[in-house]
């Protein structure tokens, strides 16, 4: 028997709350995001499901935002009961459930679920979004009272089944930014494609890029996500800007920053853009060489800075996602490296004793020619430059000369 499908609602009134829907919007397929709520938040149906888990699970949700007409960024949350006609709604994002735990905090149970995102939904002027606040207010299954449900629709099926991330995301963020909606002000942009190009054997040569997918991994009981590259690699995101109005006069041009930890990789990792309405930018990320054989790893921070006219200065106005970066030592290369290096010190060595074998009249530069000699250091050189150039990320020829 499938799994039923669950929603899973934000409504966005403390600022990490808010900078959850702008994370779970920019961040591209494959990714994992953590959501936790109280069992007082979540409809019995649904907690039983929760309850019943297995790790080989994957359980569909629909990610939903929803708020009074009338709310202001800010104004916290007073109301606990379920909202009253008008409010504004719309789904964000589609997800599976690949984790699920929880934890007992004082007298009540708090449930975590790691959502792994897929699409978006192309949910046309928000039909569907209002067909199931209207379904779940009924059953009183909506926020202030309960943010997790069960949800009983075809349509859930067939926007899974949908590729049309483009116009999903489109409509997504018209709604987003209508009048009255607290994110209408904001800007909105998303990481469409993810590529790595890997450094080339044949220096002053470029490899062509290749499409990168996230891979996840258990951490205890939770499901992470992250990139995995080799060093000496260069990331390349390519970033769509989306508005909701066109024509609007009251676009706020926001900067776009991005950074990497910990500090060995931040002087590498530093960007910054200026957002705009339409449009794609493209980042470039550089990988650092690391001499440890041991997987490393680096936290890409992407940030989109307030504008001076932005009203609540502690809640982000743009997205705000991270994404972990795993590498290490390219084997294949490194060996070629080490190799370099053998060869180069058998030239060296060899160079240097050719000279050295006792002869009854010792008569310099007879008994290996000099012109030969003066070959074997000049290639032992370039081998020597050859392995600092696969191993690290600089040549020097002084390096080269300590070796």
């Amino acid at each position: 028997m499938p799994n039923p499908d669950l929603i899973v609602f934000d409504t966005s009134t403390l600022p990490e709350y808010y900078d959850d829907v702008h994370r779970i919007l920019a961040l591209p397929a494959g990714h994992v995001v953590t959501y936790d709520y109280s069992a007082d938040h979540i409809s019995s149906p649904a907690e039983a499901v929760l309850r019943d888990f297995e790790p080989s699970d994957r359980i569909r949700a629909v990610l939903a935002y929803v708020q009074p007409k009338a709310y202001q960024k800010g104004d916290g949350a007073a109301a606990k009961d379920v909202l009253s006609d008008p409010t504004i709604q719309t789904l964000t994002r589609l997800a599976h459930i690949v984790a699920v735990r929880s934890s007992e905090v004082g007298e009540r149970t708090r449930y975590y679920f790691d959502l792994e995102l897929a699409g978006y939904p192309n949910d046309k002027k928000t039909t569907i979004a209002n067909d199931f606040v209207d379904t779940l207010r009924k059953l009183g299954e909506m926020p202030m009272k309960t943010y997790v449900a069960l949800l009983n629709s075809t349509d859930v099926g067939a926007m899974f089944a949908q590729n049309a991330d483009d116009q999903g995301f489109s409509k997504v963020v018209t709604a987003m930014t209508q009048d009255g909606n607290q994110f209408s002000r904001d800007t909105f942009w998303r990481i469409t494609l993810i590529e790595c190009r890997t450094k080339s054997l044949i220096p002053l040569w470029l490899t062509k890029p290749a499409t990168i997918m996230p891979k996840t991994a258990i951490e205890g009981e939770k499901r992470v996500s992250y990139l995995e590259v080799v060093d000496q690699s260069t990331l390349y995101f390519t970033i769509q800007f989306q508005r909701g109005d066109e024509h609007g006069r009251d676009y706020r041009m926001r900067k776009v920053t991005v950074e990497g930890s910990p500090k060995a990789a931040s002087d590498l990792i530093r960007s910054s853009f200026a957002s705009r309405s339409f449009g794609q930018e493209f980042v470039a990320v550089t990988i650092p060489a690391t001499s440890s054989l041991a997987t490393q790893e680096v936290r890409i921070q992407f940030a989109t800075q307030l504008h001076d006219d932005d009203e609540v200065k502690d809640y982000p106005y743009g997205p705000q996602p991270a994404i972990r970066v795993r590498y290490r030592k390219d084997f294949a290369r490194s060996a070629i490296a080490v190799v370099n290096i053998l060869l180069a010190s058998m030239l060296f060595a060899w160079s240097a004793l050719a000279t050295s074998f006792a002869t009854a009249v010792p008569i310099a530069g007879k008994i290996v020619a000099l012109e030969y000699r003066a070959l074997f250091i000049g290639i032992g050189v370039l081998c020597s430059m050859y392995a600092y150039y696969l191993w690290s990320d600089d040549v020097a020829l002084d390096k080269v000369r300590r070796t």
